[in-house]
């Protein structure tokens, strides 16, 4: 069994790489020759899928997992859930190489080495030693508790941050690793907006080089069971938790962004590509989470009070002008006024005049933010599922904020044999009532199986879903009114809406009246 490591370099200046089919590629230098040439932006690919794995196809039914496992600091635990879930693709975030805090793991390649998978690492940051760091974000011997530094180590830079030098540089990044198919086109997207960390990393005790990306590749259709299977685009993000809800949303415009000009290619084809993206989105702005202002820094920490930063994401951003798909009956045979004032309001409401005054939406972003032929979805419960509890904030600080957003592939049962069910459970990675609920066949309430519930592996649960690609086209799959939950803030202010039409109206047949009797 052999492993190749392979690099490519991103320029985040230019705010777009051009894609790259790194699969055929070849690099002779050795592991630590690819980790000193590795910067912000590059990728890692290690292969230790058996000969017997490479011959194999992806089916048209798949099992796809989306976990942040923090770091990887909980190695063993993270290690045997993978084992024990047996997926075909991991879409992940928070992995380490080279850090303190993780045992100075290389947590990509051990991962794809102990699962025996292909993967692509993407360097999101450099992460730099320093005093100011604290034990919980440790990468070297600087980091506290400061550990003996020999001469070798070089002189401390500004805050206490140490010199780098060969074997000692330490990374932190994104990961998406497949069981059988092969993985190409891989390409490496910053974002448009997000927190300048070389400039604020010291004062947030976290000093690193880099920027945020996200991460795509393609699994092509000769890589599949049906050759004649559109291709299958994965994508790995991790949004930027200290740029605001607005630029939390801004970084999901650019991911459809690339999206629609991928389906675009595909353009008056009777099949279109599906698309899966996982990620940790940090949608956590909610009750007292508005309080910080590192976190909740934007406007919208108060104009949407009353409502969950994953339900106004949903509403504003994924399901903008989706009417025609949500609506069962055509929107011409309106059946009486309430159901006619809604689709005005929603009109109004979502119009790319209010976007402009009430987010600062520029033309391009309202242009780029187009669901309409992705139809991307999330099949959970924006208001009751919860992916994070931080139990440092006593149950205030949780919510939604891992996705799975789904396009031209359809939702199965979870279908899991007794063995994995046994295993989750056993290892406490799923409840005793969540386990019976598999073994019985009830209907998973998000769409997908939790796991970590006990949050002994990660401060993230993870995602279990099991998927069908759709050869056909995305608005076939799309689920339409089961994805967009009205929430009370928006039933408020839609009957505030109500209340003001109503009172315009007599206001203005009033006047009319004494008008005509003056």
């Amino acid at each position: 069994m052999s492993s190749t490591g392979k690099f490519v370099d991103a320029n985040h200046a230019s705010m777009r790489i051009d894609r790259e089919c790194l699969h055929d590629a070849t690099f002779n230098e050795s592991a630590e020759e690819q980790l000193e040439k590795l910067t912000p932006g590059g990728f890692l690919h290690y292969d230790y899928r058996t000969p017997m794995a490479k011959e194999k196809r992806l089916p048209d039914q798949f099992h796809v997992v989306q976990w942040n496992i923090e770091r990887g600091i909980q190695w063993d635990r993270v290690k045997d859930t993978f084992r024990a879930l047996k997926a075909d693709i991991l879409i992940l975030q928070e992995l380490d190489i080279n850090c303190r805090r993780s045992g100075y793991r290389n947590v990509a390649k051990e991962l794809a080495k102990a699962l025996e998978m292909e993967v692509y690492f993407l360097c999101e940051f450099e992460e730099l030693d320093s005093t100011l760091r604290s034990p919980k974000n440790a990468v070297g011997p600087l980091s506290q508790p400061t550990l003996h530094l020999d001469s070798r180590s070089g002189n401390s830079g500004a805050g206490g941050i140490s010199g780098q030098r060969r074997g000692q540089r330490h990374f932190h990044g994104n990961a998406i690793l497949s069981s059988v198919a092969t993985l190409s086109n891989v390409t490496a997207i910053p974002h448009y907006v997000g927190l300048d960390w070389e400039k604020h990393g010291v004062k947030l005790r976290e000093p690193r080089c880099g920027f945020r990306y996200f991460m795509r590749c393609c699994i092509k259709s000769c890589e599949r069971e049906n050759v004649s299977m559109p291709d299958l685009y994965l994508y790995s993000c991790h949004f930027e938790i200290f740029c605001g809800v607005l630029g939390r949303a801004r970084q999901l415009v650019d991911v459809l962004r690339d999206a629609n000009a991928l389906l675009k290619e595909s353009e008056g084809m009777d099949q279109q590509p599906a698309f899966v993206l996982g990620g940790d989105l940090n949608t956590v702005v909610y009750g007292v989470v508005r309080l910080s202002k590192t976190v909740a820094n934007d406007r919208m920490r108060f104009l949407s009070i009353g409502e969950k930063e994953s339900c106004w994401l949903q509403r504003k951003i994924l399901s903008r002008g989706m009417q025609w798909v949500d609506s069962a009956e055509p929107a011409s045979q309106l059946s009486n006024i309430v159901s006619t004032l809604r689709r005005l309001y929603n009109r109004v409401i979502n119009s790319d005049t209010m976007y402009r005054l009430l987010y600062g939406f520029s033309p391009e972003e309202l242009e780029a933010m187009d669901n309409k032929s992705l139809c991307f979805y999330d099949p959970s419960d924006k208001v009751r599922s919860v992916t994070l509890d931080n139990p440092d904030f006593y149950g205030f600080v949780k919510g939604k904020l891992d996705w799975t957003l789904l396009s031209n592939v359809r939702v199965l049962p979870p279908e899991l044999p007794e063995d994995i069910v046994h295993r989750l459970q056993e290892s406490g990675s799923i409840t005793s009532s969540s386990a019976e609920s598999l073994r019985s066949g009830q209907p998973v309430p998000d769409g997908y199986v939790l796991f970590n519930e006990d949050f002994s592996a990660s401060d993230h649960k993870g995602l279990l879903i099991h998927l069908m690609q759709n050869p056909g086209k995305s608005t076939e799959t799309y689920p339409g009114d089961t994805t967009f939950r009205i929430t009370p803030v928006s039933n408020v202010m839609f009957l505030s809406f109500l209340w003001i039409t109503l009172w315009l109206v007599v206001a203005v047949f009033a006047r009319s009246i004494i008008n005509r009797n003056l």
